[in-house]
């Protein structure tokens, strides 16, 4: 069968000529190459250096240029209907070249999805996040966006436009976002959260499970945690990059244990912007910095892995998320979970099994979770070989192309 696949990140391997250490896009793609049944094709919205259509061992890679005059550019910081008309012109254009049996898409929040209106071709959607609750959930307690806008550098204006640009174009997303729910009947997910959402916003949608692939280092079996003996507490969380992800939380429940007293570190590797830190830091009256929160950056597969590996925990403070890789990818090295419980958590980490999941928004009940864990050495120890025994099940490759060939198949044979 011919695959189509449009997605709005660069492929690793056409970057680096089949070197993949990417994310979860490409590690599914990794698990597809392996598929004999499968013609793979990846189009995605192309950069500046591309160079073109290209083929990587089975998969042929073709991006997209989306040429827009400069007025179209200012209208772009503003709306997105001008660059959804050239996405959807650009993709037609690549479908009738590839002549797909069937076309899948990733995340409903990207415009891709808009193509099931203008094509006879069955298209599957694969649920990343969701920006309809995700924005019902945008802002934290007490934060709004007059929070971003005063921690605007106003001696860097470009900054500033953008910023309340971002604000306006995002108030329309969740319409496109619905226009998408809408016409697509397919969909894949693996959350209990995405089963139910996927079903208020399309009830008469068909559903498969199809469970992430994530990055091959986390999967080998051969790094494993050995956090259980640390003297001081070690922690350890993956991006911090939005209001979302709880980035007050984190602070909040530092400088609860910071106060007490608690020997710990925080480790945070991911990018996050210093608009959104110094909002935190203002609002809240504190420095990450003051509560041994220490911010990594870019982190390597492999440097991440040894992280993870020894620290004593790892903590998720979001508001709202589907199915967080951070996670899994944690508890495939058997790392004990503390986590929020919201959105999709509950579906990867079982409560007082796995992990210990709190409410949103209470750093008082998640400091105490993480001392009271890392006095627990039984505990910690038994929620790491259950999270093992789990996530490598649930991440096995194997099983992942089993699910998505049988969702392929089912969907096709619907279409004969």
């Amino acid at each position: 069968m011919n695959v189509l696949w449009f997605e709005v990140t660069t492929p690793q391997r056409y970057k680096d000529n089949g070197i993949v250490y990417g994310g979860w896009q490409d590690s599914l793609e990794r698990v597809v190459t392996t598929c004999p049944d499968i013609n793979l094709s990846i189009s995605f919205i192309g950069e500046r250096n591309n160079v073109g259509v290209k083929r990587v061992g089975n998969v042929e890679y073709i991006p997209m240029n989306l040429d827009f005059s400069l007025w179209e550019k200012v209208c772009n910081k503003l709306t997105s209907e001008i660059e959804i008309a050239h996405l959807m012109k650009q993709m037609l254009k690549v479908i009738e070249q590839v002549q797909p049996d069937l076309i899948q898409v990733f995340g409903t929040e990207w415009p891709f999805g808009h193509i099931a209106k203008f094509t006879k071709i069955p298209v599957v959607v694969h649920i990343m996040g969701a920006m309809i609750p995700y924005m019902n959930a945008q802002f934290p307690p007490l934060f709004s966006y007059r929070d971003i806008w005063t921690s605007f550098n106003f001696l860097k204006p470009k900054e500033c436009i953008e910023g309340i640009c971002n604000h306006i174009k995002e108030k329309k997303v969740t319409k496109h976002e619905l226009e998408i729910w809408k016409h697509v009947k397919f969909y894949m997910g693996r959350t209990k959260w995405d089963y139910a959402l996927s079903n208020i916003l399309h009830p008469n949608r068909m559903y498969f499970h199809v469970n992430e692939a994530l990055r091959v280092s986390f999967l080998s079996g051969k790094d494993k945690w050995k956090g259980a003996n640390n003297q001081k507490i070690l922690l350890i969380s993956t991006g911090c990059s939005s209001f979302w992800k709880g980035p007050d939380m984190l602070l909040k429940v530092a400088k609860i244990l910071r106060d007490l007293g608690v020997n710990f570190e925080w480790k945070v590797a991911g990018y996050m912007s210093n608009i959104l830190k110094n909002a935190v830091e203002k609002k809240l009256k504190t420095t990450f910095e003051e509560n041994n929160v220490r911010f990594l950056g870019f982190t390597k597969p492999d440097d991440l892995t040894k992280i993870l590996c020894e620290s004593t925990m790892y903590v998720h403070t979001a508001y709202i998320e589907n199915s967080p890789n951070s996670v899994c990818e944690a508890q495939c090295l058997g790392v004990p979970i503390i986590s929020t419980n919201v959105g999709g958590i509950s579906s990867l980490v079982e409560d007082g099994k796995q992990g210990i999941l709190v409410p949103a928004n209470d750093p008082w009940q998640m400091a105490n979770s993480i001392i009271e864990l890392s006095n627990d050495k039984k505990k910690m120890l038994s929620f790491s070989e259950e999270n093992m025994k789990c996530a490598l099940i649930r991440h096995n490759d194997e099983n992942i192309k089993n699910d998505l060939l049988n969702c392929y198949k089912t969907i096709l044979n619907i279409y004969k």
